[in-house]
Formats: C-alpha cells, structure tokens, sequence
C-alpha cells in the first residue's frame, strides 16, 4: 500500500468499481488507499446497521493512517452509523458517509425545500444512521429517502458479488428514480446520493431533474481540500 492522501476503508465484496465509483482510485485527482475490511459484508452493512463490525473497521481504517492517510472515507455510506465512534477513536479527520453533506446542503435551499438522498436501500438507511451524522429528528422532517432496491438491475450488481454491470441500464434506472422522486416531492430541491457506487450517475441525475447533487466524491475532494490544503493539479 502507497502513503496516500486519503484512505477508504472498502467492504469485504467484488462488485463493478467503474470510474467514478469510490472504490476506483481513478475517481480521484489526488492519491487514495483502500484497504478491505475483513468480514464487512455487503448485507452485514445494509441490513444489520454494520453490526459488530466497529472493531474490523477501525483497526482497517488506522492501517491507512499508519500508511500515511491525512483523512479517511468509507467505501459504504450505511457507515455512517460508525461516523461519531471512528471520528473519536482514530487520529485524523473521518468522512464516513456522504451523509455527513445534508445537514449543510439543507442551510442552501429554501425553508420550504427538502432533500431527496438516494440510497442503496431505502427500508433500511434508518434514522439512526441519519442521526449518527448529525441529521437530527428536525432536519430529518426535510429528507425524503429514496431507494433503489427496487431496480431491476443496479441493485443486484451492488449485493452479488461478481454480477457484471450495465452501466447504460444502470445510469437509466437511477434517472428514473430520481425523476420518479422529483415528480412525487417537487420540493426536492437537490440531492445527495448515499450510495458510493452511485456518483458515476451524478451528472445525468443533474441533468435529468435540473436539481444539483452532491455525492460520496463531492465530500472527499472536499476532506482531501482540508487534510491538505492545496488543490489536486
């Protein structure tokens, strides 16, 4: 493993990591490590809130510090239900979740506007991941929870390990979800995607919805910016 800028701790899966994707380090203008966290399972983390697993994590994530990470990201926003444990025990800056963008995006809109955050699984992102981040029972009366569990073919990809991904019927899907959205709360006034895997689709859903976006790739540039104080060239 290089001394990186950034470390992401990825989950213990083999799933399509196409550019764009946080665990694809060309996603990135600047150095990142990953390092995979044994045992992380995909369904451990979006089914079972990452039950048990604080320990495998954080012992992941200080590899990357001990390589050299100025700051630290997750590969999974359901993560973010570690945000406040990982940031208190590990000794530079954590970024779990993309999450961690809303209640800042929120002070953006109008009073009257929510937030749609598009999720890998919108029956289990609870309010206690929410929480964790600092998105409190208040703000959360401004966040609509949209999944995308229900997607015939993007959904799979991201919870089978080896499926091959189509990313012209994934990116038509997930339009289709946040169009979908918008129609149903024209109050949405942007997004965040929770999903790591899904800011490859950023742009289109932008362009598809005329609602800005900010994503797990917005908030690490944003940290790397932080940790380093310079701009990537």
């Amino acid at each position: 493993m290089c001394p990186s800028e950034i470390g992401i701790v990825m989950l213990d899966n083999e799933i399509p990591r196409v550019v764009g994707d946080v665990g694809n380090p060309a996603s990135f203008p600047f150095p990142v490590s990953l390092a995979v966290c044994e045992g992380a399972r995909t369904d451990q983390v979006l089914e079972h809130a990452a039950e048990g697993l604080l320990p495998a994590i954080t012992e992941t994530a200080q590899s990357l510090v001990n390589e050299g990470a100025l700051g630290l990201s997750t590969c999974c926003g359901f993560l973010a239900i570690h945000q406040q444990e990982l940031a208190a025990s590990l000794p530079v800056p954590v970024a779990t979740s993309s999450l961690l963008q809303v209640p800042l995006v929120l002070q953006l809109l109008q009073p009257h506007q929510s937030i749609g955050i598009m999720t890998a699984n919108g029956s289990t992102l609870t309010s206690t991941h929410l929480g964790a981040v600092g998105i409190d029972t208040h703000l959360q009366q401004r966040v609509k929870v949209i999944g995308i569990e229900h997607t015939a073919h993007l959904y799979g990809v991201l919870t089978s390990n080896g499926a091959k991904l189509d990313q012209s019927v994934a990116q038509a899907e997930v339009v289709g979800v946040a169009k979908q959205a918008v129609e149903t709360n024209p109050d949405i006034g942007a997004f965040v995607l929770e999903c790591t895997n899904l800011p490859p689709y950023s742009e289109a859903i932008k362009e598809s919805t005329g609602r800005p976006v900010w994503d797990a790739i917005s908030l690490i540039r944003w940290l790397q910016l932080g940790v380093t104080g310079s701009q990537p060239e």
